[in-house]
């Protein structure tokens, strides 16, 4: 197993055996929401070994986020349920490597935010936009990282017009809801917010086993962190200015790009990003590939990046390709993306509204 089995999960899991399961949430101090403690603790009252157990939640999340990529694709496609493509798109998004690896090798739970993030996006399609309000406050319940499709959140009100601004009230409530058995159970809000705040602060490093913006700079956190930071809010304002803009009108297959755009760009220029900091990436692309399937070399290039970073992290070696050279390579895709978006419109598809 990786490291954070061995200094995280295991750990963690065996002070909330020794310490009345549950009740040992609120004296627990860990870095992970308390929405993961729930379910390490519900876990320990299974047989089976520990790291087989905390796979078997990753696999569960891995198989649900995949009906929803089946659904998401069905619904935008406009495919009858006889229909197999949708269905070649849950085997492909259960086997791409940066699942495998995600899930099965290293037993993260990043699917799961994910997959709340799949939920949420597959509800406002179906124009359920309050129980997608609560599906993506789940999600930011269990890692900050659901934090980067929020501005896709306000494009869709602003754009759309089709639900009220209290709705966005619900992501605070929805994750306000989670925390209240640890609350109930002891643990202050401070402590469990914390678990937010700690996250920001605690890498210093500019970039941790990944290829982005900082991959191709000096290490020296306290000068190029804010450097980044202005030109990533600079390039989201310019990029959602025009999208806000009435001339240029987005269909659905869009705003799964818009989606994938807003997280590379958050995950290309935002300091101390991980490896796994682009994992939702790696699910909208089934998507990319179904909708767009000539632009095949989009998604292979996104798990390109994401699989040669996870290297270092899970087997001791690599990367296989120079994370500089990556860096480049993300920096290429993440335009060729945009272009597309705004100006190589004969490859949309034409079945959907």
């Amino acid at each position: 197993m990786a490291g954070d089995y061995v200094i995280s999960f295991k750990p963690w899991s065996e002070y909330l055996v020794l310490n009345g399961g549950f009740a040992g949430i609120p004296t627990l101090e860990s870095d992970y929401n308390v929405a993961y403690l729930y379910i390490l603790a519900l876990i320990n009252y299974f047989p089976l070994s520990l790291v087989v157990k905390i796979k078997l939640v990753s696999f569960f999340f891995d198989f649900t986020s995949a009906i929803f990529i089946l659904l998401i694709i069905r619904h935008i496609l406009k495919l009858e349920k006889t229909n197999l493509l949708p269905y070649l798109a849950y085997g492909v998004a259960l086997f791409i490597p940066p699942v495998l690896l995600n899930s099965a090798v290293w037993g993260q739970c990043d699917i799961i935010y994910t997959c709340f993030i799949l939920i949420s996006i597959y509800l406002f399609l179906r124009k359920k936009s309050t129980w997608a309000f609560v599906s993506y406050g789940i999600a930011l319940a269990f890692k900050l990282q659901a934090l980067f499709v929020m501005p896709v959140l306000f494009l869709l009100y602003f754009k759309e017009r089709k639900f009220s601004a209290l709705n966005f009230l619900l992501i605070p409530l929805a994750s306000f809801i989670i925390y209240i058995p640890a609350w109930i159970l002891g643990k202050p809000l401070s402590d469990i917010i914390q678990a937010y705040t700690f996250q920001v602060g605690e890498y210093l490093a500019l970039v941790l086993n990944y290829s982005n913006f900082y991959s191709l700079l000096p290490d020296n956190y306290g000068y190029f962190s804010q450097t980044g930071m202005i030109i990533l809010f600079g390039l989201l304002f310019v990029f959602y200015i025009y999208l806000f803009s009435n001339d240029f009108i987005l269909k659905n297959s869009d705003y799964i790009i818009v989606t994938m755009i807003t997280v590379m760009l958050c995950t290309y220029f935002l300091p101390a990003m991980h490896e796994r900091y682009m994992f939702s990436v790696d699910l909208l692309a089934v998507i990319y590939l179904f909708i767009y399937p000539h632009r095949f070399y989009v998604p292979l290039l996104i798990w390109l990046i994401n699989a040669n970073a996870y290297l270092p992290a899970l087997y001791g070696f690599g990367p296989i390709v120079d994370y500089r050279a990556m860096a480049l390579v993300y920096l290429g895709l993440l335009c060729l993306i945009v272009y597309q978006l705004f100006w190589d419109k004969p490859g949309q598809p034409v079945v959907e509204n």
